[in-house]
């Protein structure tokens, strides 16, 4: 039973307030970009889609923040999506996240996602588990990570528990993996940030692409939890 429930953990994490939730730190209607002095903002777009069972397709509730070592519900961030950073396309749905964070150091630990309809509510958790360093009053480009589910082979970590049974099986959430990649892609990611949010067309966007994703890493961490 290792490690079958990091999903479900990471949703009671969010409902049982263990972390701090936060609104998107822009919208489309804010004109400009307004910093505090000890904050910076990174910008990072993730897509997600299964093609495992193509009828499923998850949706990113949030997107897990955290300091190195974190202990307590203040070193620990959950952002929202929302419609404003959603792109839809065939190969399933982009978020544009906005994030503002005090500066230091942070790991971006993945993504709750779910798929809900009428008869099924199922629950995945995307890894990411990748390093970065919030600069103030600086805006900063993470890159985009692409996560794809397929069917999980022996002991690869799972894209979601097992419990619901029935959900979680007929959705696939629970007999599948990601397959997770972190690229480089700031032209068209920012072409994109900068046409949906207004404050961002004048700001200079620096780009510190995330580390390549860890299988190995991300393997342990299910297996820990």
């Amino acid at each position: 039973m290792k490690g079958i429930f990091a999903a479900v953990c990471i949703g009671l994490l969010l409902l049982s307030g263990c972390a701090t939730v936060h609104e998107s730190g822009i919208t489309k209607d804010d004109k400009t970009l307004s910093l505090n002095a000890d904050e910076g903002m990174v910008l990072l777009s993730i897509q997600v889609s299964n093609r495992y069972k193509s009828d499923y397709q998850p949706q990113i509730i949030v997107v897990n923040v955290e300091t190195p070592n974190a202990a307590s519900k203040k070193d620990r961030d959950n952002f929202k999506t929302d419609l404003d950073g959603s792109i839809s396309s065939g190969d399933g749905t982009r978020y544009l996240m906005r994030m503002r964070l005090k500066e230091g150091q942070y790991i971006a630990q993945g993504a709750f996602c779910v798929y809900n309809s009428i008869f099924v509510h199922a629950n995945c958790f995307l890894p990411i588990h990748a390093e970065f360093e919030v600069k103030a009053n600086t805006v900063t480009y993470l890159g985009r990570v692409s996560a794809v589910m397929r069917e999980r082979k022996g002991d690869e970590f799972r894209a979601g528990s097992v419990i619901p049974l029935i959900d979680q099986s007929v959705s696939g959430f629970s007999s599948s993996t990601f397959d997770v990649t972190i690229d480089n892609h700031y032209d068209e990611d920012i072409k994109a940030f900068k046409s949906n949010f207004q404050a961002l067309r004048n700001e200079t966007i620096t780009n510190d692409i995330l580390s390549p994703f860890d299988r190995e890493k991300a393997q342990l961490w299910w297996e820990k939890h």
